[in-house]
C-alpha cells in the first residue's frame, strides 16, 4: 500500500513541476511576439483493475487556446493599416514636392509670371521687364523640371519598397513551409509543437501586413497560407513571389512564379491589403496620376501663353516668337507639341533677344506698335483663365491634398482596428501575468501537499520497521 501511495504522490510531484514548467514558459515570454500562453492538461490516471484506488495523475499535454476567427480578424486588421500606412508614406513623399506657404512654390512663380507681363505693358520701351518674364519663364520650367524629378523618384523609391516587400516575403513563406515541415515530424514522434506555432504564428503576423495573408489551419497542425484566392503555402510547399511590369500600360503586378508551390504557371496576384496593396496603388494609381496633372500645368502654361503669343507682334510690327517650347528644340521651328513637365523649356531665341521676339503688341502698324503693350496684358491676363495652368495646378495641389489627409484619416481608423483586434486576441491567448502568477502558488502549493504526502508516508514505514 505504501509504494502505491508513494506512487499516487510521486505522480502528483511530477504533474505539479510540468505544470509549474509551463507557468514559467509563459512568464519568461510574456513580451515575446506571436507567443500564445501555455497550459498543462492534468488528467486522472485509471485505477488498476481491482484496484478500486486511483493510480494518481498524469500530464496529457500542454495547450494552447486558439481562436481561428480572432486570428483571422487580426491578420485582416494588420493587413489594413499596413496598406495605409505604406500609401500614406508615398503620398506624403509626393506631396513634399510641393511646399505650400514658401512664397518661391509654382502658385508664387505663376502669379509673378503674370505680373512680369503687366509690367511690358506699362513699359512696352523698356527692356527690364522683358528679361524679367524670360527669367521668371526658366525658374517655372526649371520648377516643373524639378517636381517631376521628385515624383519620379518617388516612382522609383515606391518600386524598390516593393521589390524588398516582396523578397522578404518570400522569405517569410519559405520559414512558414521549413515550420510545418518540423511540426510534422515532431509531433509524428510524440513531442509538443507549441513553440513551433509560435514561430508560425508570428511569421504569418508578418505575412498578413506584408501582402494581406491569411490561414487556414490543417487537421495535421500545419497551416496554408492565402492571398487574394491563391494558396501560396500548401504543407511543406511555398511558391515565390515576383514583381512584374507591363511594357505597354506600365502597371506593376506581383505573381506568384511557377515552381513547387501551388501555381502551376506565373500566377497574377490579387493584392488588396498589406504592404504590398499599399504600394501598387502608388504605383499604378495615384503617382501615375500626378504625374499626368503636373504635365497637364505644363501643357497648359505652354499653349495658353504661346497660343496668345500668336495672336500679337512685336513692338517692330512682325510676328514674334513662342516663349515655350520642348526641351531640344533649336529655337527656329519651336512648338509646344508633346510638352511635358520633365521636357518643357523657354525658346533659346526668346531668351536671346526677348525684347525683339516676344509679340506684345496687339497690332503690326507703325509705329503704334512700338508702344503698345496689349498684347502683353492679355497674357498677364491668362492667371484667372479656366484652362490656365493656375487653375490645373491647383486643382493637381487640391487632389494630392484630399489623397493624403484620406490616407492620414485611414491609419487613424486602422490603428483603432489593430488595437482592438490585438487586444482581443490577447485576451484570448496573450500572457497575463497575473493569473499567471496565481497558477504558480496554485501548482506549488499542490506541489508541496503532494511532497508532505510523500514525507508522511515514509515516516509511517519507518515507524513500522521499528516497531518489528
Amino acid at each position: 500500500m505504501s509504494n502505491l501511495g508513494i506512487d499516487i504522490a510521486g505522480s502528483a510531484l511530477a504533474a505539479q513541476q510540468s505544470a509549474m514548467d509551463a507557468v514559467a514558459q509563459n512568464l519568461a515570454n510574456a513580451n515575446t511576439p506571436g507567443y500564445v500562453a501555455e497550459t498543462a492538461v492534468l488528467s486522472v490516471n485509471p485505477a488498476a483493475a481491482g484496484g478500486g484506488v486511483g493510480a494518481g495523475v498524469r500530464v496529457t499535454g500542454i495547450t494552447q487556446p486558439a481562436d481561428q476567427l480572432a486570428q483571422v480578424a487580426n491578420q485582416q486588421a494588420q493587413g489594413a493599416l499596413s496598406q495605409a500606412t505604406a500609401l500614406q508614406q508615398v503620398l506624403s513623399q509626393a506631396q513634399d514636392a510641393f511646399p505650400t506657404g514658401s512664397g518661391t512654390g509654382i502658385s508664387s512663380q505663376l502669379a509673378n509670371f503674370w505680373s512680369a507681363w503687366d509690367n511690358i505693358n506699362q513699359n512696352p520701351s523698356s527692356a527690364a521687364p522683358y528679361t524679367q518674364v524670360t527669367d521668371l519663364a526658366q525658374g517655372l520650367a526649371t520648377s516643373l523640371h524639378e517636381a517631376s524629378t521628385q515624383l519620379t523618384q518617388a516612382q522609383t523609391n515606391t518600386q524598390q519598397q516593393l521589390t524588398d516587400a516582396v523578397t522578404n516575403a518570400n522569405s517569410l513563406l519559405g520559414q512558414v513551409a521549413n515550420l510545418n515541415s518540423q511540426i510534422l515530424q515532431v509531433a509524428g514522434a510524440g513531442g509538443s509543437t507549441n513553440q513551433l506555432v509560435d514561430q508560425q504564428d508570428h511569421l504569418v503576423d508578418q505575412l498578413a501586413s506584408a501582402l494581406g495573408a491569411t490561414t487556414t489551419t490543417s487537421a495535421n497542425g500545419t497551416v496554408n497560407v492565402m492571398v487574394g484566392g491563391t494558396a501560396l503555402v500548401q504543407g511543406t510547399t511555398a511558391d515565390q513571389l515576383t514583381t512584374q511590369t507591363d511594357p505597354t500600360t506600365g502597371a506593376t503586378a506581383v505573381q506568384a512564379l511557377a515552381g513547387s508551390g501551388s501555381a502551376s504557371a506565373s500566377v497574377p496576384l490579387t493584392v488588396t491589403s498589406g504592404t504590398a496593396a499599399g504600394l501598387l496603388a502608388a504605383l499604378n494609381t495615384y503617382l501615375p496620376g500626378y504625374q499626368s496633372r503636373l504635365d497637364t500645368v505644363a501643357q497648359a502654361l505652354a499653349s495658353t501663353v504661346d497660343t496668345q503669343l500668336a495672336a500679337g507682334y512685336t513692338t517692330s510690327g512682325s510676328a514674334g516668337d513662342p516663349l515655350f517650347t520642348v526641351s531640344g528644340s533649336d529655337g527656329t521651328s519651336a512648338t509646344t507639341t508633346g510638352v511635358t513637365a520633365a521636357n518643357i523649356t523657354v525658346n533659346p531665341t526668346v531668351v536671346a533677344s526677348p525684347q525683339t521676339t516676344l509679340a506684345v503688341s496687339n497690332t503690326s502698324s507703325m509705329p503704334a506698335a512700338s508702344n503698345n503693350g496689349a498684347n502683353a496684358q492679355a497674357i498677364a491676363d491668362l492667371g484667372s483663365s479656366t484652362t490656365g495652368p493656375d487653375l490645373a495646378f491647383t486643382n493637381f495641389i487640391q487632389k494630392i491634398g484630399t489623397d493624403v489627409q484620406s490616407a492620414n484619416s485611414q491609419v487613424s481608423a486602422q490603428t483603432s482596428v489593430v488595437n482592438a483586434a490585438s487586444q482581443h486576441l490577447q485576451e484570448i491567448g496573450g500572457v497575463n501575468t497575473n493569473e499567471q502568477m496565481v497558477s504558480m502558488l496554485n501548482y506549488q502549493q499542490a506541489y508541496q501537499a503532494a511532497a508532505q504526502v510523500v514525507s508522511s508516508i515514509n515516516l509511517a514505514v519507518q515507524s513500522l520497521l521499528s516497531a518489528i
